[in-house]
């Protein structure tokens, strides 16, 4: 081989490396878009808000015909065009309380250190019984482990799918489901890459939440607290010393009339 040769194949290498690993994002894209549209209500109506992320943007205003769709830009995370995004940094969201009836989040969480601030933030601006639905990367997969290992992984923060579900359940979010997709290694090449599509069917079958890609879904649930009467006359019977102090002097104030 000739060295002009040689050096037009060097030149090249770089720009066919980037080709590639565009058209794993964009396969991992498309495989995360189709799941988070599943897990979606698209016949509600009322606001629905998406916070995108770095693998694309939803085109919910068409998915969602019925629903008024915003989206919301996380800075400097994900370089998004500012005059068609409305701009914010996290945990905290510039969105009123109790005005979201569906929320999509893309990655968002792998901004934040911990996600709890966040999903308290998400529990403040869903209505009740709001819907949320969140994708993000599996740092426990194959594809994680070996992007790390690699040095390829540059995202800040990845929290398993989890983690995430240990925050909900200290929050006023229930999960109602949760799938997990993509379980093969971070192959740039389209060519070795499609040699590996068995790994998803066997990934699917025996290690059906250990996929790259994760997407959740939860639901804001309210709960009516009723309070617990008192029966003041079994507490003059039973006599007030078998109560705590606290308690003691509450009731005495309550039959007295003080």
């Amino acid at each position: 081989m000739s060295s002009s040769s040689a050096n037009h194949t060097n030149n090249d290498e770089p720009g066919l490396r980037e080709q590639y690993a565009r058209s794993l994002r964009e396969e991992l894209w498309e495989i995360e878009k189709r799941e988070v549209l599943q897990m979606l209500d698209l016949q509600r109506d009322g606001i629905a808000l998406q916070l995108p992320g770095p693998l694309g943007t939803i085109d919910l205003a068409s998915e969602m015909p019925r629903a008024t769709v915003a989206n919301l830009g996380v800075t400097p995370s994900v370089p998004l065009d500012s005059k068609k995004f409305a701009m914010t940094g996290l945990p905290e969201l510039p969105v009123r309380t109790a005005s979201v009836d569906t929320l999509v989040l893309l990655h968002t969480f792998e901004g934040l250190p911990k996600p709890a601030a966040l999903i308290d933030e998400v529990a403040r601006i869903l209505v009740a019984d709001g819907e949320l639905v969140v994708a993000g990367f599996n740092p426990f997969s194959l594809f994680g482990l070996l992007s790390r290992a690699r040095g390829q992984d540059r995202g800040r923060y990845r929290h398993s799918a989890g983690r995430l579900k240990q925050a909900l359940e200290l929050s006023d979010l229930q999960l109602e489901r949760e799938v997990s997709n993509y379980f093969r290694p971070p192959i740039v090449s389209p060519r070795w890459r499609g040699r590996t599509e068995l790994l998803d069917r066997l990934g699917l079958r025996l290690i059906p939440k250990r996929g790259a890609l994760y997407v959740l879904r939860a639901r804001k649930r309210t709960y009516r607290v009723t309070p617990v009467g008192i029966d003041f006359k079994a507490v003059e019977k039973l006599g007030l010393r078998t109560l705590p102090t606290t308690a003691r002097e509450g009731v005495s104030r309550a039959i007295n009339g003080n």
